[in-house]
């Protein structure tokens, strides 16, 4: 008896090879005829029958762990795995089958054992699935970031699925009173999950006794796709074929704007009595159909096909191809007004059952490779048939059995806020001019590699994950390379800024900004000049802090001046512009505080001594230039120690080093009284390391270390004496 590729179940509606029975007994044929006629409920009683009297027959022990698979009873179907499994018959699939059912049973330290051994398996599919979990895949991955609920009306004790939001109803399929027909019902929606009850959705255009499958429409409303089965009856009418089965096939009907669907019914130009043709979805600008099929070219069982709108019909279809379709079966898809795909897949690896998987578009038109949308949108049971809602890239409804693990499929609505691809600008900017170039780059992202060019003054679009490593190289002629590397966040990186520095220029560029808030400092006089008094720049920052200036000598001393008086320090640093750089250089500016403590680092002195070393000089030096930027500060230069030793010769020693200090400042120019030397010795602690008496400090040297310090505080300003009013000369008087 031949291989077939049939429909294993109504609601899945998956495409597989049926395995027939070669064996003659007439129980056994009987039970593979109820399973071609999806019968599982009676084909199940007829293998379990048959396993009567041959109890360790594996092709009856597989086939009625399928029937019960489908039917939604895991207990029993597990039951008849581990019987199967006792045989050499078994093949890797069958493993990873028995591994679901373990799954759905809760069993899932054995499911994992199980699927991890497939890791190396020739099968596709279950070395698919082994890697995965060989690899520690996490399913439940933010899975606290989205939340499913029961929609309570929409389901009911019999199966309900493939839910779509129109026109503030609730349309889904529900299966008739016999299992091999369905209909699309509709639901007036209340608010997310509160409906009425149904009733029959265009009752004319559904056909008695069929399956009126997963549908959806056209983003303006105005035509319904629909999926619809060719009975087995009309197939062999059609085909004269004594051995056709009931086939899946698409439709469409125009829609008015009160919902109501035109009688007449247009059959997809693609429809064969060979394969199926089912589960449509419409991209966003109405000019893509995607579909499920097995038609030739498929990977596996069924795959996502898509055809594209073209001289007023569909084109040729088109295999989405391996980052989407597996050796398995794909279905269900739906494609968001974004772009981004969402599809059923038991090939990919999942959590057990159907699981929910995703794809971002990429800029030539595919996908990039398929994502499971993790816990909580799948679960070990059935999870399929999801659709968003107009203008909500994170809301929708979905079809699951997740509520008993039976074949009662329920319909949930679903709030998402997993991270999932953003639209983002890419800039390329001067950083000393602060304007768009034209630029060449290669962009890595999730969704592939590109190598691009822009010119000035245009804006690159792409789609980036949040968390999802963003990595370009750009290249302009007479830049340095730039090598960008960023992990977005989707609130604060729609629009990405790559800012590109000239190659030497004799440029020095930078912010100022203040040291205690980090933020840049308006209103600050920048000046740029060397020994000889020859000034470069003279500038005042803006909102920005910004300064830059190009075309400075190369290699020699030049010194750069911030001053914002009266509030801020004035400093000045030197520099020297090198040929093959130019500089960056941010400064810092300390707002004068009167009183505050200002910790100077790098003052040593020998145990001891109070001489000022050469190493310490270097630093005093320092707050040298500090007293002559800033002419008007008068400051007190103080020693502090730690407790060790006794507390008299602490305060002595520090007062020693003290004013050697403020001597040496002294002796570089500084007038006396504008600096004063004072001792604290061990009076000032800055922390709790205290020593009394004969008794050991339990401080750490580290915490003694922050006692032992030298600090500067601005205690007031020198005040220039007014000077004296002009004489004016008195006239003599005339003697008489």
């Amino acid at each position: 008896m031949s291989k077939r590729r049939s429909v294993l179940a109504v609601i899945l509606i998956f495409s597989a090879s049926l395995l027939m029975a070669q064996a003659t007994d007439k129980g056994l044929v009987g039970a593979d005829k109820q399973f071609i006629k999806m019968s599982y409920k009676e084909a199940a009683a007829s293998y379990e029958k048959y396993l009567k009297k041959h109890p360790k027959d594996f092709y009856a022990s597989r086939q009625a762990a399928i029937c019960y698979g489908k039917l939604g009873d895991q207990n029993k179907a597990i039951d008849h795995w581990t019987n199967a499994m006792e045989s050499s018959q078994a093949t890797d699939r069958d493993r990873l089958d028995y591994a679901k059912s373990l799954l759905a049973n809760y069993r899932t330290e054995d499911a994992k054992r199980v699927i991890v051994n497939l890791r190396s398996s020739s099968d596709a599919v279950a070395g698919k699935w082994g890697r995965a979990y060989a690899d520690g895949y996490n399913f439940n991955e933010d899975s606290i970031l989205s939340r499913v609920h029961l929609v309570p009306v929409a389901s009911t004790p019999k199966p309900e699925y493939s839910p779509v939001y129109y026109k503030d109803h609730l349309i889904y399929v529900t299966e008739l009173k016999k299992p091999s027909a369905s209909s699309i019902f509709s639901s007036e929606r209340y608010d997310t999950v509160d409906v009425e009850k149904g009733i029959k959705f265009n009752s004319h255009i559904q056909k008695k006794n069929n399956i009126n499958g997963a549908f959806c429409f056209t983003p303006d409303d105005s035509t319904l796709y629909f999926t619809r089965t060719i009975t087995k009856k009309e197939t062999k009418k059609k085909t004269k074929n004594p051995n056709a089965t009931s086939m899946m096939q698409l439709f469409s009907t125009a829609m008015n704007s009160y919902g109501l669907a035109h009688q007449e019914i247009h059959p997809f130009i693609y429809n064969s009595f060979d394969y199926h043709c089912m589960h449509p979805s419409i991209s966003a600008d109405g000019k893509k159909l995607y579909f499920a099929s097995d038609m030739p070219g498929t990977l596996g069982g069924t795959d996502i096909f898509v055809c594209e709108w073209k001289d007023g019909n569909w084109d040729k279809p088109k295999n989405l191809g391996t980052n989407i379709n597996s050796a398995g079966n794909e279905s269900y898809p739906h494609i968001s007004e974004e772009g981004l795909l969402y599809f059923v897949s038991d090939g990919w690896p999942g959590m057990g059952g159907l699981d929910l998987f995703y794809a971002d578009p990429t800029k030539e038109g595919g996908f990039t490779e398929a994502e499971n949308l993790g816990a909580t949108m799948n679960t070990q049971f059935d999870d399929f048939g999801l659709s968003l809602m107009k203008g909500k890239p994170n809301k929708g409804y979905l079809s699951s059995n997740r509520k008993a693990g039976t074949r009662d499929y329920d319909i949930y609505y679903f709030v998402n806020n997993k991270p999932r691809s953003f639209p983002a600008k890419i800039m390329f900017y001067d950083s000393l001019e602060n304007k768009s170039m034209s630029v060449s780059f290669t962009l890595n992202i999730p969704s592939g590699t590109y190598d691009e060019k822009l010119d000035s003054g245009k804006i690159y679009n792409a789609r980036i994950r949040p968390g999802k490593a963003l990595n370009i190289s750009a290249v302009s002629e007479n830049y340095v390379t730039k090598n960008f590397f960023k992990n977005p966040v989707e609130k604060s990186d729609t629009m990405v800024v790559v800012q590109m520095r000239p190659k030497s220029r004799k440029c020095i560029e930078g912010k100022i900004i203040d040291k205690d808030n980090n933020k840049p400092l308006a209103g600050v006089k920048v000046a740029i000049y060397d020994e000889d008094g020859n000034k470069y720049l003279d500038y005042i920052t803006d909102s920005t802090g910004n300064y830059s200036i190009c075309n400075l000598p190369l290699d020699k001393a030049l010194y750069i001046g911030s001053q914002k008086k009266p509030d801020y320090f004035s400093n000045t640093d030197k520099f020297f512009i090198k040929k093959n750089q130019d500089l960056l250089k941010d400064i810092f500016a300390m707002k004068i505080v009167v009183g505050k403590a200002i910790k100077v680092d790098n003052i040593y002195f020998d145990v001891g001594k109070f001489n000022v070393r050469p190493d310490a000089a270097l630093e005093l030096d320092k707050l040298v230039a500090l007293m002559k930027d800033n002419p008007e500060i008068i400051i007190e230069l103080s020693s502090h120690t730690d407790c060790n030793g006794a507390a008299a010769a602490n305060m002595s020693l520090s007062d020693k080093r003290a004013k050697s200090s403020a001597a040496y400042i002294i002796s570089k120019g500084i007038a006396k009284n504008r600096i004063k030397g004072k001792g604290y010795g061990e009076s000032k602690l800055v922390n709790d390391c205290k020593c009394e008496g004969k008794k050991p400090s339990t401080c750490s040297e580290e915490q003694h270390a922050q006692n032992r310090r030298a600090e500067i505080k601005v205690t007031g300003f020198i005040v220039e004496k007014a000077k004296p009013a002009d004489k004016k000369p008195v006239a003599k008087k005339k003697g008489k």
